[in-house]
């Protein structure tokens, strides 16, 4: 079964699209209007949304071991009450010209010091769709689990990166779901990996591709 949205984005009609403010995100004021679900046109509107490059999300795993290696890093937007550091995948954005394959190998060595031996697609999807114009692609990638250095810490410093590495075996992540997990993507990669394991495991382990 698929679905078909009503309808498409020539069904849209932006009338003023200003950049208010490009910093490490940029922000865009649009005025646009919509097709309704009766044929009409909807009166004009201002929204106000992030604009950000696409993503690439890989969840790192050893086949072999059965473990699965998440880092642990700095997030400024949290709530006050909540610990800014979160238990994450690897991550990175898209630059010009890069394919999704070299953006989860790039990331996966600078913010986990691992090599990517196959990559599995996932899924993708959209974050926060009323605010912020984004496609995260996510990804499941093959490493050595035995070749990881958790006493080092990763990530550029250029870019402020001080990442912390946690392995662990596959059958002690999940229950971290239920409180101890609250970033979206490595959620959504966890319970895709629970549905998905056994069939990605028997692929990988008898196959030399």
């Amino acid at each position: 079964m698929k679905f078909k949205p009503t309808y498409q984005q020539s069904d849209v009609e932006v009338k003023k699209d200003e950049v208010v403010y490009d910093g490490f995100f940029k922000m865009h004021k649009r005025e646009l209007r919509h097709r309704k679900f009766n044929g009409e046109w909807s009166e004009y509107m201002t929204r106000e949304m992030m604009v950000r490059s696409d993503a690439i999300c890989v969840l790192l795993f050893d086949p072999n071991l059965d473990k699965l290696l998440l880092i642990e890093q700095f997030r400024p937007c949290l709530p006050e009450h909540e610990s800014p550091w979160l238990l994450e995948v690897v991550a990175g954005m898209v630059e010009e010209g890069e394919s999704d394959e070299e953006v989860a190998r790039r990331e996966a060595l600078e913010e986990a010091g691992v090599e990517i031996k196959r990559l599995e697609y996932m899924f993708r999807f959209v974050p926060s769709p009323g605010g912020l114009v984004e496609h995260l692609r996510m990804y499941v990638g093959e490493i050595d689990a035995s070749t990881v250095d958790l006493s080092a810490t990763q990530g550029l410093d250029e870019e402020n990166e001080d990442i912390k590495l946690h392995l662990f075996d596959v059958e002690d992540v999940m229950p971290l779901l239920e409180q101890e997990i609250v970033n979206a993507s490595a959620i959504m990669a966890l319970q895709w990996f629970a549905l998905n394991a056994y069939k990605l495991k028997q692929k990988w382990l008898n196959s030399d591709d």
